[in-house]
């Protein structure tokens, strides 16, 4: 079963004792990582690649790099891409040898930004056009929230993101909660023709107190039962 794990990591391990603890917050990085896929043949040598000029100077180069699918390495071309969001940096797939065996740790789009109690995430507006795709989306991995980096923080669960090319994982993140809103978690529907359709995620004007009470409550049952479902 694949797991991402998030991680707050010091950004240094020698903190004055003159730092107030606002500052020591701001020093504490929350970062994502695979815990990676063991496979026993190592990857083949890394292809050549020429990367052709970049359509929009948005757009990120995603180096291709040998993946494993199956029971088989199989090259994963590289490609531009745009981030899912502002704020946003590719951590890019690599292979390390541990105790004789190779584990393979997938690329993924990861916050590059500090949640700010202060700034409320703030997703792109929705493409013009329906943004779909004829192969499912894979399972979404089970993450493991840090801790809240202030009070009432929000988690936005990771998702899929179609890069043109192919699904790439995008990491959850804490962010302060608009007032009044609550936030809708991005999803892939099955359209009627069997494609797939992206909604993307969204913060949501509550009516009533009693809807953001409820919808906060499915979505912890929500989740809850992935949780249980994957252990």
């Amino acid at each position: 079963m694949r797991r991402l794990t998030l991680i707050a990591v010091l950004s240094s391990l020698a903190l004055s004792p003159q730092l107030s603890q606002a500052q020591v917050q701001a020093q504490v990085r929350v970062r994502a990582y695979f815990p990676g896929v063991r496979v026993v043949v190592a990857p083949p040598a890394l292809r050549y690649e020429v990367a052709p000029p970049a359509p929009s100077p948005r757009h990120h180069w995603i180096a291709g790099y040998w993946g494993h699918r199956g029971a088989a390495h199989v090259w994963l071309g590289g490609h531009w891409a745009l981030p899912p969001a502002y704020g946003y940096g590719w951590e890019p797939a690599r292979w390390e040898n541990v105790d004789g065996a190779w584990m393979l740790y997938d690329g993924h789009w990861r916050p590059s930004e500090q949640p700010d109690r202060a700034q409320a995430y703030q997703p792109p507006p929705p493409p013009v056009e329906e943004e779909v795709v004829e192969a499912p989306p894979p399972a979404p991995y089970q993450e493991v929230r840090p801790a809240p980096p202030f009070e009432r923080a929000v988690w936005i669960p990771g998702f899929w993101q179609w890069s043109g090319v192919r699904y790439v994982w995008t990491t959850g993140r804490w962010s302060p909660r608009p007032a009044g809103h609550g936030w809708e978690d991005h999803r892939w529907e099955r359209r009627d023709d069997g494609r797939w359709v992206h909604r993307p995620g969204h913060w949501r004007r509550w009516e009533r107190d009693r809807d953001e009470r409820r919808h906060e409550e499915r979505r912890e049952e929500r989740h809850g039962e992935h949780h249980h479902d994957r252990d």
